[in-house]
């Protein structure tokens, strides 16, 4: 509702408030949608980091450039990976997402790839972002984990530099693991990744890239990372 209040558009200037379009929802007026459809708040304590590390060869976080934090610039990028879920401590299959969420704009891609060894990790990240402008890829912060073993690859192919956040310090990507959120309610925690149909997945990326989104006061990660503001 917030984001619906808070959008504006050429064709659409005038939007009821939040406090209306929640009511409206209470009161049955909007089509097959109820207070249980909206978007849950809650925070969750990721569990201790088990894979293997790798030496990254000094590309710490704290070498990066202090301006990138301030999110004033486009192409600084954030990669992670979502896994499968569990069956009894046991991975239900090796599929898994290769994520990435650019830091100003809020955009996202997941790519969806058989297991989490570094070659399958590697060549996803370039096949994602080979084709867009270099002003739009300067960077890509990842964790420790050693799926991303092949950073050099990656700084060769996209002509960009890497960094690695401190152990056991998630938050310093947070714009990654936002989104991975985000996309957790498409793919549910427990999901075998193994059923994801990939025309699904892009209407459901399109969707997230199209969504209003309010630290970008309102616009699309999309409008944001392609200078198309309304």
């Amino acid at each position: 509702p917030e984001q619906i209040s808070n959008r504006r558009t050429s064709v659409i200037h005038e939007m009821p408030s939040t406090s209306t379009i929640y009511r409206l929802i209470r009161a049955k007026k909007v089509p097959k949608t109820s207070m249980e459809n909206l978007r849950r708040k809650g925070k969750f304590k990721r569990p201790a980091e088990k894979r293997g590390k790798f030496n990254d060869k000094g590309r710490t976080i704290k070498k990066r450039p202090k301006e990138i934090y301030k999110r004033q610039e486009i192409g600084h990028w954030e990669g992670d990976t979502v896994e499968s879920g569990r069956n009894d401590h046991k991975r239900k299959s090796g599929y898994c997402f290769v994520t990435l969420a650019e830091r100003k704009s809020r955009y996202y891609i997941a790519i969806l790839v058989e297991n989490r060894k570094s070659e399958n990790v590697t060549l996803a990240i370039i096949n994602a972002l080979k084709d867009f402008p270099k002003a739009l890829v300067k960077t890509i912060t990842f964790d420790r984990g050693k799926e991303f073993s092949g950073f050099e690859k990656i700084e060769k192919e996209l002509g960009c530099k890497t960094y690695f956040c401190d152990p056991y310090c998630a938050w310093q990507k947070g714009t990654n693991e936002n989104s991975n959120g985000l996309l957790r309610e498409f793919y549910p925690k427990g999901m075998d990744l193994s059923e994801v149909d990939i025309d699904d997945l892009n209407h459901n990326l399109n969707l997230m890239n199209n969504r209003p989104r309010k630290c970008i006061k309102y616009n699309t990660p999309i409008e944001e990372l392609f200078g198309l503001l309304p």
